[in-house]
């Protein structure tokens, strides 16, 4: 097809939607000219009757108010289709394709060819094809239902309502037949697909033989491969019944808003009816009008509201009429048109390009610091240092805990923050103090990584939209076995994934620190693209490993005549602490002469102690409590013989890489996210996640006379330094794409 005849089709499609648009308000110009020339005939005054002194305000505010509730909701749902499908938070997309969709019903035969023009605005935010093709159509059913769910309880408790008007009833009932078609359609040929098929394929072609479709074989073609689309996206909604849930919510609460706005009108200009009793009138009005082939059903819908209620008296109709279309569909004219404006106006806003010879301002968050432990602490730790050596002017975000002197190389900035009485930490609030304002209003920051998609991650996505900085995260907990551990609810579990999905699909990239977090993070429901950001160790600069290996022998009174295992880790039970202890304890029951060493300290260390007295394997454990002095830590690897940490909780654990930076070899959980580094008796071993057989594998690598070699395979393969892995972050940043629009 040559340019200029798709210009020409384009100049057609430009002209038809111009012609269609004016016929829509010639219509309504019409209908509305008729009921005021009728309202002023019967009495001069009619229009007029109404002073402003006697217009309710609130009512008329509340009317309006409904209609932002009705946008709202309607770019909720798609907002949330969005970061669903694909991951990503696109709010603007979201709004296009809400309004959009609005626009072109309203503009289209039957008041419902929006779609059409929805899939193209998704297309033109580059989303996937199934994205296009599924979310209006999702948006679509989901719509749909609604009002039938809200029509069948109006038709079954209010069915009298109507009574005086005959003709609009039947058509209610008409009209909703009509509403529920599509849906039921869609479900029947979701269990039926054959026989629908041929059903349609059958009624279709009778329709052609009689002459009232053209071709008869080519309209069932199209028929079935339209249910076929809406098919696939009832499918999706299956798989997911928390999404098609939250879909149906956003739906009610939109035809609610809608369908109460002329309640809301009427007493505004002095009307006196219950609002059930309108609401219901409107229902049976919208149901009724369903039929009616003009675009937006215009005329329709003001001759049918002026029949229903022409009845009240006061001279109020008309201009409760006008406040009532107005709202409910010139408004989405209005909004459709100027977003359609801003679409032929607007341009790319790009991120500041960061100059090649300068290493990137990092802003670094996480909701959990020195002098609290844990491995994610010693990875933003390693992010400051580095990224400070590197030359960046870098800072960390963190909570405050206490008095705590924050002796680093970068700055820390603390939030405010509470010690709550079931907490070990403290947990920040979600703002910054003044000094963090002021560090922000004062430093040029590139990127803003967060490492912990809580409080202080809310706190970075605030600063990058003001700013316009772009926000990365790195993902490195399972947050869902947390929740399952801690509360025993899979729902608590399940609102956990969803916030997580909404929050990654905020930031404008997201990382993990393995292969295997990424999988986790997708599994929880996550789309969109995860690059990969392994996690360092830094060289120990001990000279004599000699030395120090017996001071700390010394230390902790670690033997040298028997086997030394070592688990280092926060001690809670989703670390498979009672797997450790379960073994330790098989092994002293098959007569092996051994000791565990456990460094480290958390919520469930009172009980970890306490069931390994019940089980009577305290002369072969001792617990060291909370060692923070990484040249103790080292020292600890040393006098050790076998890391055991068969934890399926981690991610990639960085005591996997001290371990094997001191030439220890580690036995790891197969099939871990932990053990991804390992090759079973290469640089390391792995074993099923049960007791004998893990204690059937600590008995062999005890005897296993080629452990040294493991253990030196380990340190050549395993670790990699935080230098180079910083590297590799600096170049991420560089690439990170902020784009809107």
């Amino acid at each position: 097809m040559s340019a200029e005849t798709s210009n020409d089709k384009d100049n057609q499609s430009k002209t038809k939607r111009r012609l269609i648009f004016l016929l829509t308000l010639a219509i309504n110009f019409v209908v509305v000219g008729y009921i005021a020339f009728r309202e002023l005939r019967n009495d001069a005054t009619a229009v007029k009757r109404i002073p402003l002194s006697d217009l309710k305000f609130g009512f008329l505010g509340v009317a309006i108010a409904l209609f932002f509730v009705a946008m709202l909701a309607d770019y909720c749902k798609y907002r949330h289709m969005l970061i669903t499908s694909e991951g990503k938070d696109r709010k603007k997309a979201a709004f296009e394709t809400a309004v959009l969709g609005k626009y072109y019903d309203n503009i289209t035969p039957f008041g419902a060819g929006g779609q059409p023009f929805q899939m193209l605005s998704l297309r033109r935010h580059k989303f996937s094809a199934g994205t296009c093709g599924c979310l209006p159509v999702c948006g679509f059913l989901t719509q749909q239902l609604a009002f039938v769910l809200i029509a069948a309880v109006v038709f079954i408790l209010n069915r009298h309502v109507m009574d005086d008007s005959p003709v609009i009833k039947v058509g209610a009932y008409v009209g909703l037949f009509m509403y529920a078609i599509v849906p039921v359609a869609i479900i029947l040929f979701a269990i039926f697909p054959h026989a629908l098929a041929k059903l349609v394929g059958g009624f279709t072609r009778f329709l052609g033989k009689i002459h009232i479709l053209k071709d008869g074989k080519a309209s069932a073609e199209k028929v079935i491969a339209t249910i076929g689309e809406y098919t696939e996206a009832l499918r999706v909604m299956k798989r997911r019944p928390h999404f098609f849930f939250r879909l149906m919510v956003y739906s009610v609460i939109y035809q609610a808003a809608i369908l109460s706005i002329p309640f809301f009108s009427l007493m505004a200009f002095g009307g006196n009816l219950p609002w059930w009793e309108v609401f219901s009138m409107v229902v049976y009005i919208y149901s009724a009008i369903t039929i009616v082939p003009t675009p937006g059903n215009s005329g329709a819908a003001e001759g049918s509201f002026y029949a229903v209620f022409s009845s009240l008296s006061g001279g109020y109709l008309f201009w409760a009429m006008i406040v009532w279309r107005i709202l409910v569909y010139y408004s989405w004219l209005v909004t459709g048109i100027i977003t359609m404006t801003n679409i032929a106006v607007a341009k790319k806003k790009k991120k500041k390009e960061v100059p090649k010879d300068r290493v990137p301002n990092v802003g670094v968050f996480n909701d959990l610091f020195y002098p609290s432990v844990d491995g994610v602490v010693r990875t933003v730790d390693a992010y400051g240092r580095h990224l400070k050596e590197m030359g960046s002017d870098c800072c960390l975000v963190c909570p405050h805990e206490g008095e705590t002197a924050d002796d680093y190389s970068y700055p820390v900035i603390r939030t405010p923050s509470v010690k709550p009485g079931f907490s070990v930490f403290h947990i920040p609030l979600p703002f910054l103090g003044k000094k963090g304002r002021a560090y922000f209003k004062e430093h040029s920051v590139d990127v803003l990584h967060v490492h912990s998609p809580f409080f202080v991650g809310w706190i970075a996505l605030r600063l990058g939209k003001k700013y316009n900085i772009p926000v990365v995260s790195t993902f490195h907990s399972k947050y869902y076995d947390d929740v399952i551990h801690y509360t025993h609810s899979k729902f608590l579990a399940n609102v956990m994934k969803n916030y997580l999905v909404e929050f990654y699909s905020r930031v404008d990239a997201v990382y993990a620190c393995s292969k295997g977090t990424a999988e986790t993070l997708r599994s929880y429901g996550f789309h969109n693209k995860i690059g990969v950001l392994e996690n360092g160790i830094e060289p120990f600069p001990e000279k004599d490993e000699e030395k120090l290996e017996r001071e700390i022998r010394e230390q902790y009174k670690i033997p040298q005549d028997k086997p030394v295992l070592l688990f280092v880790g926060q001690q809670i039970w989703h670390k498979n602490m009672r797997l450790v202890l379960d073994c330790v304890k098989q092994l002293k029951d098959r007569g092996e002469d051994f000791v565990l060493m456990a460094a480290g300290e958390g919520a469930d260390e009172k009980k970890i102690r306490h069931y390994a007295k019940n089980i009577g394997v305290l002369d072969r454990v001792q617990f060291l409590g909370k060692i923070a002095d990484p040249r103790q830590v080292h020292g600890l690897y040393l006098c050790s013989d076998l890391l055991f940490f068969p934890s399926i909780y981690d991610n990639a654990p960085l005591v996997l890489r001290e371990a094997a930076l001191a030439g220890i070899p580690a036995l790891l959980t197969e099939g871990s996210n932990s053990a991804e580094p390992v090759t079973d008796g290469v640089n390391g071993y792995t074993a099923p996640a049960n007791t004998e057989e893990m204690t059937a594998k600590l008995q062999m690598i005890l005897k296993d006379p080629n452990r040294k070699t493991v253990g030196e395979e380990a340190r050549r393969t395993i670790p990699i330094t935080w230098a180079k892995v910083l590297e590799s972050v600096v170049e991420e940043y560089r690439n990170i794409e902020l784009e809107e629009y």
